[in-house]
């Protein structure tokens, strides 16, 4: 850390002594105490945090989920019931990935929304909107294979559906 721009000052001298050689104190003071932020500042720029939240829950269901799905088209939706029904707090696992999915799109609506209205698609900062809008794709992409992965009627005709769109855009379909 540079020493010419923290505010952080040790009050005791074991307090100085520990700063000098491992400046942890400094860096939890300047990144929470005296972080500066903008005037504006409101609840619409906390949907990144919340987002971070969703993803790692997201992630701690879907593996959990992943421990019992049995990856075989004749073998999905039996899978899927046994999670219901044999795994403890299944049903709460299999709820809260799918109910998650569908905040953390909402979330992200609302990050993207968010960053429109304050124009943070606008230089210095487009190549990070570049950068968010391949995420974006990139989850939409996850979204729908987690879609058709328990595989059976209703998977089906909305995966035809969804590459169904494709072929209305011309040189793709």
């Amino acid at each position: 850390m540079s020493e010419g721009h923290s505010t952080y000052t040790p009050k005791t001298g074991i307090g100085r002594w520990f700063d000098a050689r491992m400046p942890l104190p400094r860096l939890v003071y300047d990144s929470f105490v005296a972080y500066p932020v903008p005037r504006n500042l409101n609840y619409a720029w906390t949907f990144g945090g919340i987002l971070a939240l969703m993803l790692a829950a997201q992630m701690l269901t879907g593996i959990v989920l992943a421990m019992h799905y049995a990856a075989d088209s004749s073998l999905a939706f039996d899978s899927v019931e046994k999670i219901m029904r044999d795994v403890n707090s299944g049903w709460l696992l299999r709820y809260m990935h799918s109910n998650g999915a569908s905040f953390f799109f909402v979330a992200v609506y609302i990050h993207i929304f968010r960053g429109l209205y304050y124009g943070s698609y606008k230089a210095p900062r487009e190549l990070l909107w570049i950068l968010g809008c391949i995420i974006y794709l990139l989850m939409m992409a996850t979204g729908f294979m987690g879609y058709v992965l328990p595989w059976g009627q209703m998977s089906f005709w909305g995966a035809t559906v969804i590459t169904g769109f494709f072929s209305a855009i011309p040189l793709v379909g």
